[in-house]
């Protein structure tokens, strides 16, 4: 029997923590007040979520500082530019254009769109009366979202056997049986998977593994997807095994054949000063949500500021970090190019039946078109 092991949350602080108001509604209430936002604006939820809370939940405030902003920025880039650039357009888009799954443009030669999903889905909740309800949950959002693939971490032997039930869509290939483990799961319809295969780091102390699936989409494009939960831990040695784990990883993307496309992510637990320690992202490999424009509100992917799955015996201070991550290699293919369009997070609502999020983690998407 594997033992299953704790994560232990960084107590580190973060840069910009000054927008962690409470929130006086109730669940119902402010997942309202996100989708009228969203609505109104022609924005997604994570941008909601945050405006809300920096306007004290106040719908009318946050929608009229909001298009306050716009339209300074509209005003500033008139006098800069006569055009908008094609980035921030796409940037802007509503959720309804950024999920449209199948189109054809002419104009700019967009074939299809392939989103990938990652999530720690915090199988290790000491909570575990919610637990069921919880990966419900999960299963929801992924239904409604309909990813092309899906990187899991922290899943549980309970969670993989209802992800297998209920999403029949998906062909799923687990790091483990026992424990918890990482999980990538692959739209049937769509991709061919050739092997897959399972690589336990040298250093672990806590049986953490590398899972690849070696795929063909659409029955044309060579693409490796790569998933990983890192080590936990605030310990030095924890910190050092991490930075060994990440370089082992960005190796393996560079060193995979040039003609395939290769999707690395999950839980890293990674912070800025131990990404610096690895030598940094490699030339040939980019950060998704970097690459997409640093968007504020997806900034943080375990934000206690927001998410109120783990108590914090502190109302002045909560932290919050990006542990999760998607890096992106592209192909030296020319037919086919995956081109990095959109990033946002996902999971955000609260589930009414039991009061809480689906995870400690936010879930975060990366959209592609594919040219």
């Amino acid at each position: 029997m594997a033992k299953i092991l704790r994560r232990h949350p960084s107590n580190s602080t973060s840069e910009d923590d000054d927008d962690g108001t409470d929130c006086p509604l109730s669940g119902a209430e402010a997942l309202a007040a996100c989708k009228e936002f969203a609505s109104v604006t022609n924005t997604d939820s994570g941008l909601a979520m945050m405006m809300l809370q920096q306007n004290g939940w106040d719908l009318q405030r946050a929608i009229s500082v909001y298009q306050g902003l716009q339209n300074k920025s509209k005003s500033t880039r008139l006098k800069t530019t006569p055009k908008t650039s094609e980035s921030d357009s796409k940037r802007m888009k509503s959720k309804e254009a950024t999920t449209t799954s199948e189109f054809n443009d002419d104009k700019t030669k967009v074939k299809s769109r392939f989103k990938l999903l990652s999530w720690n889905i915090d199988g290790l909740d000491e909570q575990i009366n919610t637990t069921e309800t919880r990966i419900y949950g999960v299963i929801d959002v992924i239904k409604r979202e309909e990813p092309d693939a899906v990187f899991l971490q922290e899943v549980i032997p309970k969670a993989i056997d209802l992800i297998r039930s209920l999403l029949p869509e998906y062909d799923s290939y687990a790091g483990n049986a026992k424990g918890y483990f990482v999980v990538i799961l692959t739209r049937r319809e769509l991709f061919n998977v050739e092997n897959f295969e399972i690589i336990t780091y040298p250093g672990t102390n806590m049986e953490r593994t590398l899972l690849i699936v070696h795929a063909m989409y659409k029955n044309s494009i060579e693409i490796d997807l790569m998933t990983s939960h890192h080590e936990s831990g605030t310990e030095e040695i924890s910190s050092r095994e991490r930075i060994e784990q990440l370089k082992f990883c960005f190796k393996y993307m560079l060193d995979a054949p040039s003609n395939r496309i290769i999707l690395f992510g999950g839980d890293l637990n990674i912070r800025e000063k131990e990404l610096q320690k690895t030598g940094g992202i490699p030339s040939g490999i980019v950060d998704l949500w970097i690459e997409t424009g640093k968007r504020r509100e997806c900034a943080y992917t375990w934000d206690m500021n927001r998410n109120t799955n783990v108590y914090y015996p502190s109302d002045t201070f909560r932290p919050r970090a990006r542990f999760d991550r998607l890096y992106f290699r592209s192909s030296n293919d020319n037919t086919v190019k995956f081109k990095p369009v959109y990033f946002e997070l996902e999971g955000l609502e609260k589930l009414p039946s039991i009061k809480r999020y689906c995870s400690d983690h936010w879930a975060i998407q990366a959209y592609f078109d594919i040219l």
